[in-house]
C-alpha cells in the first residue's frame, strides 16, 4: 500500500485544496443577496447533464485505456503507441453522435424544463460547449491515470477547476461581468484545463497521436470492443443513475430546489474526496496486479482501502454534522439552504456506504468478470431512474436523497456478495463494527457535553474535541495499520530534522 498510500495523501491534499477554494465559491454562490439559489442551481445542473453526456460520449475509450495500456506500454515504444489516437477517432465519433443528438431533442428539453426551469432552457446550447470540454479531460485523465500519473489531472479537476471558476465568481460580483458572461465563462473552463493537461503531456514527451493501427490494437481489437462495449454501458447508466436526482428535481421542483439540494450535496461530497483520489491510484495498480494474476495484493488493497475509507468517512461527516447549525448561520449564507439539512444528512450515510466498500468497482472492472458492471448498470439505471422521479414529485429534496441511498447500497450490497463468490474476497472485518461504534460514541460525547455552546468558539471546541478523542480511539484501537505507519514516518522525519 506504500505507493497508493503516497498518492493518496498527495492527491487528497491536493483534492483538499480544491474543496477549501470550491467551498469558498460555494459561499460566494449561497451567501444571502449575492446570486439567487436559481442561478446556483443552473451551474449545478449543467455540470450533472456533462457527467451524463461526457461518459456517453466517450464510446467506451476510458475504459479500453484504463484495461489495456499495460499491453501497450510494454509491447510499444511512445512513438508507436497509438492507444490515445484511437481513443481520440472514436471519441470523436460518439461526440458527434451524441452532441446532434442533444440538438435534435432541444425541443424536449424545452418542454421539461420551461415552466420550472427556464435558466437551462436559455442556457442550453452553452450547456453542450460545458460537456464537451469535460469529454475532453474525461479522456485526458484516464490517459494520465494509465500513465499512473494521477496527481496533475486529479489536481486540475479538483483545485484549478475551482481556482478558475473562483475568478469568474469575483469578475461578477465586482459587476466587471454580468449573468450570461458568467455562464459563457464557466462553459468553458475545462478547456483551458484540458488544454493545459495537453501542453504537459508534450513537454514530458508522452503525447503521442499516432493513427496507424498498431500490432497490439490488431490483436487486441475484438477483446477491446467486446470488453468497452460491456464496460461502457454500465458506466453510462451509472452516471445517469447518478445524476438523476438533481435532474428530477430541476425538472419537478424547479432551479431553487435543486440549487438548495445541490448545496447540501456539496457538503456531503466533502467526504468522498479522499475516495475519488484512491480510486484513480489503486484502479491502474489493480489492473496490473490483475494482468500477473495477484490475487493476494489485490485482496490486501481492498480490505485495507474498505477501512481506511470508512474512517475518514465518518470522521469528516461527523465533524461537518456537529456544526451544521452554526456553520450556515456563521458564513451567512441564505437561510433557505437549511431546508437541505435532512437531505445532508442522508447523502452523507451514502457516502459512507460507497467509502466503506472500498476499491469494489475497480477490483471488478479490471477482471476477467468485468461484465457484471454492465448488468450492474442496467439493474441500477432500471431501479433510478424511476425511482428518483417518482421520490422527487413525492418527497423533494429528501426523496431524492433516500432514492439516492436506496439504489446505491443495493448496489453496492450486490457488488460485495459477487466479488465475494467469484474471488472470495471481502473487505470487512471486526475492526469495521468497531469502527463504527468509535465514530457513533466520539459523536454522542461531543454532542452532550458541548450542545449548550454556541457561535463560532463552539464550532473550535466542537471539532477538535471530537478529532482529538476520534484519531486518539483509532490509534490506540489499532484498527488500520496505515495510521500506525503514518506516525512512525512521521517521527522518522522529525527525527532527522
Amino acid at each position: 500500500m506504500g505507493e497508493i498510500r503516497k498518492q493518496t495523501i498527495q492527491s487528497s491534499f491536493l483534492s483538499y485544496i480544491g474543496f477549501f477554494i470550491g467551498a469558498i465559491n460555494t459561499w460566494l454562490f449561497t451567501k444571502d443577496g449575492l446570486f439567487t439559489t436559481e442561478q446556483y442551481g443552473l451551474t449545478q445542473v449543467i455540470i450533472s447533464i456533462a457527467q451524463i453526456l461526457a461518459p456517453l460520449a466517450t464510446l467506451g475509450t476510458t475504459a479500453f485505456i484504463s484495461r489495456f495500456f499495460p499491453y501497450y506500454f510494454e509491447k510499444l515504444s511512445n512513438k508507436e503507441n497509438d492507444m490515445l489516437g484511437m481513443a481520440v477517432l472514436v471519441t470523436g465519433v460518439g461526440a458527434l453522435l451524441v452532441f446532434s443528438g442533444c440538438i435534435i431533442f432541444e425541443p424536449f428539453v424545452v418542454r421539461k424544463f420551461s415552466e420550472k426551469s427556464k435558466l437551462v432552457v436559455d442556457y442550453y446550447y452553452w450547456t453542450l460547449v460545458f460537456s464537451f470540454f469535460f469529454l475532453c479531460f474525461t479522456l485526458l485523465e484516464s490517459y494520465m491515470g494509465a500513465l499512473k500519473k494521477t496527481v496533475l489531472p486529479n489536481f486540475m479537476k479538483e483545485t484549478g477547476y475551482r481556482l478558475l471558476v473562483l475568478l469568474l465568481v469575483a469578475a461578477y460580483l465586482f459587476r466587471w461581468i454580468n449573468f450570461s458572461q458568467f455562464v459563457i465563462g464557466f462553459c468553458c473552463t475545462y478547456f483551458i484545463i484540458s488544454a493545459a493537461i495537453v501542453i504537459y503531456l508534450k513537454c514530458s514527451a508522452q503525447f503521442y497521436l499516432n493513427f496507424k493501427r498498431s500490432s497490439v490494437t490488431l490483436e487486441k481489437t475484438k477483446e477491446a470492443a467486446q470488453f468497452s462495449g460491456f464496460v461502457y454501458t454500465g458506466l453510462v447508466v451509472n452516471n445517469i443513475a447518478k445524476q438523476m436526482d438533481n435532474l428530477a428535481l430541476a425538472g419537478n421542483k424547479g432551479l431553487a430546489t435543486s440549487g438548495i439540494y445541490t448545496f447540501n450535496q456539496f457538503l456531503a461530497a466533502i467526504i468522498q474526496v479522499p475516495y475519488r483520489g484512491l480510486q484513480a491510484i489503486a484502479g491502474a495498480l489493480i489492473a496490473e496486479h490483475w494482468k500477473n494474476n495477484n490475487r493476494a495484493e489485490i485482496s490486501r488493497i481492498y480490505s485495507r482501502s474498505s477501512i481506511n475509507m470508512l474512517l475518514i468517512g465518518c470522521f469528516l461527516f461527523l465533524n461537518i454534522w456537529l456544526n451544521y447549525n452554526e456553520g450556515l448561520d456563521w458564513l451567512g449564507l441564505d437561510p433557505k439552504y437549511k431546508l437541505g439539512r435532512s437531505a445532508f444528512i442522508i447523502l452523507s450515510v451514502f457516502n459512507i456506504v460507497e467509502l466503506g466498500t472500498g476499491v469494489n468497482y475497480p477490483v471488478l472492472w479490471y477482471s476477467e468478470k468485468w461484465r457484471f458492471e454492465f448488468w450492474g448498470g442496467i439493474f441500477l439505471l432500471a431501479l433510478s431512474v424511476p425511482l428518483n422521479i417518482y421520490m422527487a414529485r413525492w418527497k423533494g429534496m429528501e426523496g431524492v436523497a433516500y432514492a439516492q441511498l436506496i439504489t446505491y447500497t443495493l448496489y453496492n450490497a450486490v457488488r460485495l456478495v459477487y466479488i465475494k463468490i467469484q474471488f472470495n474476497m471481502w473487505p470487512f472485518s471486526i475492526k469495521t463494527i468497531y469502527a463504527l461504534l468509535v465514530a457513533a460514541i466520539c459523536y454522542l460525547i461531543v454532542f452532550y457535553t458541548t450542545q449548550s455552546l454556541q457561535g463560532f468558539l463552539s464550532m473550535v471546541i466542537r471539532t477538535v474535541f471530537f478529532s482529538g478523542i476520534f484519531i486518539g480511539s483509532v490509534i490506540a484501537l489499532q484498527l488500520t495499520p496505515d495510521a500506525n505507519q503514518l506516525i512512525t514516518l512521521l517521527k522518522k522525519k522529525l527525527n532527522k530534522q
